[in-house]
């Protein structure tokens, strides 16, 4: 470990663990990039059916992850009160094994703020410990509605007072958390996608993919076109039969869960990916397009249309089908339009890669530590 560079710990609600794999996967790279700048930790505690440590290092960033055993009864404010004592114990047995391992940290990076800010707020009360906020939460938009609450709107506010600085991943999240009374130094820095992964491939390959009642009238136009859906979202049994009932069974693929290097693949055959949401922080999965080279039709909302441009792709209003039904159609008669894949790369590539973020989180710590607090 080189004692020359900044220590710094992350701690997050949300972590990759082996009960889900991909829960805040995108705290985890951040994580990783920073790592390549400086000696990084995370700690992550979660309940499970029985106790349980884990250490182990990856990608360079040495983490802890402790279960806490699962409260088998649900007795109101009993069962919270124990199962937050039982989420404190975890987190604090953490925190010492952490400093026994690799001393104290210079910073604290707290990634999505309700519930573990309360640690933040420990860690520094009891051990002098600096941090900042990396907000991810999509939970402060109107369209979401999850901040909420009494205990949730103290904590948040508390914990945002209190830090150092705050970090958001878009432009829209930093603007509605100080709507909401959240001031702080806000500094905005991306999610991280993997731009050597997805690049643009060799030869592009004309595939097409939609939501089903705009694709439907698209198909009808245009015969040959294909929809692919990927995931394994909680509707997707209703998504197939009401694709059968719009007699689309022939035209649309759903493929499930992917791997990164499968939705590679998917991406890079497509000839236009489209995000129809009606709200977002930051969709990660539609910057992975961009770095693909591949265009993308999307709503015009909160997280994504600041990347947005007329040369990458095309801002539809939300709820709109027809409109997308339309963008569809104009994206398939106009195939020159998007023909340039690397400048469609060109226009995130820069702001999203490893390298880039590291080095905002490290300037954003420095400054912290240089102002000693």
């Amino acid at each position: 470990m080189d004692n020359s560079k900044l220590h710094v710990l992350f701690i997050s609600s949300w972590y990759p663990n082996k009960k889900n794999p991909l829960l805040g996967i995108f705290v985890k790279r951040h994580a990783s990039a920073v790592a390549k700048l400086c000696n990084t930790s995370s700690i992550y505690i979660y309940s499970d059916k029985t106790n349980s440590i884990e250490e182990e290092v990856e990608d360079g960033v040495y983490t802890i992850r402790i279960g806490y055993k699962q409260i088998a009864y649900n007795i109101p404010l009993v069962s919270t009160f124990v199962k937050m004592s039982r989420y404190f114990k975890a987190y604090k047995k953490a925190i010492d094994l952490y400093i026994k391992k690799k001393g104290s940290p210079d910073i604290v990076n707290l990634n999505v703020i309700f519930p573990v800010g309360i640690m933040a707020l420990y860690m520094k009360r009891e051990l002098s410990i600096p941090y900042i906020v990396t907000e991810h939460w999509t939970g402060y938009f109107e369209e979401d509605g999850r901040y909420k609450g009494v205990l949730m709107k103290l904590l948040t506010k508390r914990v945002v007072n209190k830090a150092s600085a705050v970090v958001t991943v878009s432009n829209d999240l930093k603007n509605k958390m100080i709507e909401k009374g959240l001031n702080n130094q806000y500094t905005v820095i991306s999610n991280i996608v993997d731009t050597e992964l997805f690049n643009i491939p060799a030869e592009r390959k004309l595939t097409d993919t939609a939501i089903l009642r705009s694709f439907q009238k698209v198909h009808k136009q245009f015969n040959n076109t294909e929809l692919i859906i990927v995931g394994n979202g909680s509707g997707r049994e209703s998504l197939q039969e009401y694709s059968k009932e719009l007699g689309l069974d022939d035209s649309v693929q759903f493929v499930g869960e992917k791997t990164t290097f499968e939705l590679v693949t998917l991406l890079q055959q497509a000839s236009v990916f489209i995000l129809f949401s009606n709200y977002e922080t930051q969709a990660i999965v539609l910057l992975e397009s961009l770095c693909c080279g591949t265009p993308v039709i999307t709503t015009n909302v909160a997280g994504v249309r600041e990347y947005i441009t007329s040369e990458n792709g095309i801002l539809i209003e939300p709820k709109d089908e027809l409109q997308l039904s339309s963008s569809m159609i104009s994206v398939i008669q106009n195939k020159d339009r998007f023909k340039d894949s690397r400048n469609i790369r060109a226009s995130v590539v820069a702001l999203v890669n490893g390298d880039t973020i590291a080095k905002q989180f490290l300037a954003v710590y420095n400054k912290v530590l240089s102002r000693g607090n």
